[in-house]
């Protein structure tokens, strides 16, 4: 026999007043039952406990979010949203389904969600509980309505998908959550944030690598492309089918859409948000057999007009049979999906047909791709290429990434003209969260430097000249490539500061030498925990030297908690930061004593003559390594994926003038002189704000006295 409570102990067991459990019976939230003598309303204690658990369920909410849970639909228009509510959602089905696994949990969740976003269009009430409705009753009718639909739409709902598979009291736990939600507003990918969200640091990454493309790299992506999307438009990796459901969003006028994905899992939610989106004449297939790059995508050969892609690029795909048909994996016992993903998607185009696809930086930069440039060069026009920040992917990946905008070509020829873009901001988080700043009226824009990209390549695609900057420039690379046997496609490679320094060496009145010629290297390392246990030293690390202006910090630093190797300096010499050389980390060491730095940092002790004179001033020298002449020639040369460094023979190789001690002593003196121009400058300004605060103060305390005294 169920326990019963009275109104007021269910009141206080569910944390809110009497009225809104009165109300909440009239509505049919939570049908009281009548006690058989007084007539008062009673509560059976087990669906308070299953209403209890749901509600604590929005305890990280505000308090708008609570009262609208409890009272009204509340619109779920923002990633971050979505996020909370699928949390609570999978802890739903988490508790009350206990022995469930998190995929099994993830396809309940998708299938909740479908069902959930139909039934805004056809039957808002779905998941409202009817009047006097059992849990039992609740979840029978949302198991038929869900089977139901997925008969009606069996072209993208496999069999095995077809059915609600949870508990009871899990369908009602959740249909609670949904009931008070809205998700007509949303514009993103909600399935794709479902998935991340759910499998978060769940599964083992390098199965397939299944990190999905953020809602702003995917928007950008098909703004930049968008006169090119027409015809056939396939996404070859499809995953939630985020690039596809962007397309129809965007409103271009297309004929078909495909998505291919080696996961069945995948592809079944794909033909879902599609369907969702209101895409008309679509098809998503799982392919066997390693997917696109495996046998069955010969079936889409010379079919596409335009590819939107995000393959998973950081694992390496080790089919035998497949690899050989490759020209990019023949003779390789594997090669990374992304570099094959590249010769695939210029398979399934036709001739003209466009490709945007994210790879990682490393594709175009390392030796070890070289013959994937060459590839590139040859069998496509490069449109554009896009330079993102590591932290575009996390907090699922760190890693350089680039996106190529391709064109595909059968003739075999360098591409002339190409557009680079470099973002440093896509308004995004590192925590994935949406990065937004606010205009003079309060308005939220996004924290972006796309848009202004994609604004330069409407202008260069109009014919129009752009300024050059490190937003982005033009640049022909066949002229830049036609004596570089690497091939480098990548931003800091085609930077415009190379040709700066070669007009600047060119205007040169005095001899050029290397650096190697100015300086010895020291290179006396040492690894403090071990051989300085007990000592404290005198530390400069990367992080204590300033960018571009020369100034550097000694931090004594106990010897025990530096556990890596070390570099010896002395009084007088040079630091060059190599790792980030972008950043200008350039230092003189006028320290009075010696200490020790980052192996990332090359020591450099300047030669002297054979009268002890330096063959250049150690001050001078440090200034020209860090100013446009130096970076010019070194811009080109940094490479690495995650860690961008210059190799230090590269360093060695950089051309130094060299003029006469007195001009050297001249440019010093000036230099300093501005230097200290600067300081009086930035010393004023910073006495000009504490004054403005402190008027700003007085201001407000004089209102006051006045306001008190008359």
């Amino acid at each position: 026999m169920s326990t019963l409570a009275t109104l007021a102990e269910a009141a206080s067991y569910l944390g809110v007043s009497k009225a809104t459990l009165r109300n909440w019976d009239k509505e049919g939230k939570l049908k009281a039952h009548r006690h058989p003598i007084n007539r008062y309303r009673a509560y059976d204690l087990e669906e308070l406990r299953s209403l209890r658990q749901q509600i604590s369920l929005f305890d990280e909410c505000d308090e708008h979010e609570r009262s609208s849970y409890r009272s009204e639909i509340t619109q779920i228009t923002d990633q971050r949203n979505v996020k909370r509510i699928v949390s609570r959602l999978h802890a739903a089905l988490r508790d009350t389904d206990g022995n469930s696994s998190i995929i099994q949990r993830f396809d309940e969740l998708t299938k909740l969600l479908f069902l959930k976003l139909i039934a805004e269009r056809e039957d808002e009430s779905l998941y409202t509980p009817k009047p006097k409705e059992s849990i039992s009753e609740y979840a029978n009718r949302i198991r038929k309505s869900y089977a139901d639909h997925a008969n009606k739409h069996k072209r993208i709902i496999p069999e095995r998908f077809s059915s609600l598979a949870c508990s009871d009291s899990a369908i009602h736990q959740c249909g609670m959550i949904l009931s008070t939600l809205s998700f007509a507003n949303a514009n993103f990918d909600i399935k794709g944030v479902v998935y991340e969200e759910v499998i978060r640091g769940t599964f083992d990454k390098s199965e397939h690598q299944q990190f999905f493309t953020p809602h702003q790299v995917v928007s950008f992506m098909v703004e930049m492309l968008r006169p090119y999307l027409k015809g056939v438009i396939a996404d070859p990796a499809c995953g939630t089918a985020g690039f596809l459901t962007e397309i129809v969003r965007s409103g271009a006028q297309y004929e078909q859409l495909i998505g291919l994905e080696i996961d069945e899992r995948l592809a079944w939610v794909s033909g879902i948000n599609l369907l969702l989106h209101g895409a008309k004449d679509f098809e998503t297939h799982c392919l066997g057999d390693g997917g696109t790059l495996g046998p069955f995508a010969s079936d889409y050969y010379g079919k596409i007009d335009a590819i939107l892609t995000n393959p998973p690029f950081g694992s390496d795909f080790t089919d035998q049979a497949s690899l050989q048909s490759f020209e990019l994996g023949r003779g390789k016992s594997s090669r990374r999906r992304g570099v094959l993903f590249i010769e695939r998607c210029w398979s399934l185009l036709r001739d003209g047909g466009v490709l945007g696809i994210v790879i990682d930086e490393g594709v175009l930069n390392l030796p070890s791709t070289v013959d994937v440039r060459r590839f590139i060069l040859d069998r496509f026009d490069i449109l554009s290429i896009v330079s993102l920040p590591s932290s575009a992917f996390m907090p699922y990946a760190s890693v350089n990434a680039s996106v190529l905008f391709l064109r595909k070509s059968k003739k075999r020829h360098r591409s002339q003209n190409v557009f680079f873009g470099k973002a440093e901001k896509i308004g995004r988080k590192s925590n994935g969260d949406d990065d937004v700043i606010y205009d003079d009226s309060g308005k939220p824009l996004p924290n972006s430097d796309l848009p202004e990209i994609i604004d330069r390549w409407k202008l260069v695609r109009s014919g129009k000249e752009i300024e050059t900057d490190e937003l982005g420039f033009v640049t022909n690379i066949s002229e830049n490539l036609a004596e570089d046997k690497t091939l480098r496609l990548d931003f800091r490679f085609h930077h415009p500061s190379r040709s700066l320094s070669k007009v600047l060496i060119g205007k040169s009145k005095y001899t050029l030498y290397t650096l190697a010629d100015l300086c010895i290297e020291r290179n006396e390392t040492i690894i403090p925990s071990a051989e300085m246990e007990e000592q404290v030293i005198l530390y400069t690390g990367l992080a204590h030297i300033e960018s571009g202006n020369g100034v550097a910090h000694q931090v004594p630093t106990p010897a025990a908690s530096i556990k890596s190797a070390v570099k010896r300096y002395e009084p007088g010499d040079i630091l060059f930061a190599r790792m980030r050389p972008n950043l200008r980390k350039v230092a003189l060491m006028s320290f009075e004593e010696g200490g020790y730095t980052s192996p990332e940092c090359v020591v450099l002790e300047v030669r002297k003559d054979a009268n002890g004179e330096y063959l250049i001033d150690p001050k001078v020298l440090a200034v020209l390594l860090r100013s446009d002449l130096v970076f010019g020639q070194i811009m080109h040369l940094i490479a690495g994926i995650g860690r961008p460094r210059l190799n230090v023979k590269d360093l060695r190789k950089v051309k130094i003038p060299v003029p006469p001690p007195l001009v050297q002593q001249e440019c010093k003196a000036e230099f300093e002189g501005r230097i200290a121009s600067a300081k009086q400058l930035r010393s004023k300004a910073e006495a000009l704000l504490t004054e403005a605060h402190e008027l700003e103060i007085s201001a407000v305390n004089d209102l006051a006295n006045k306001v008190i005294s008359g």
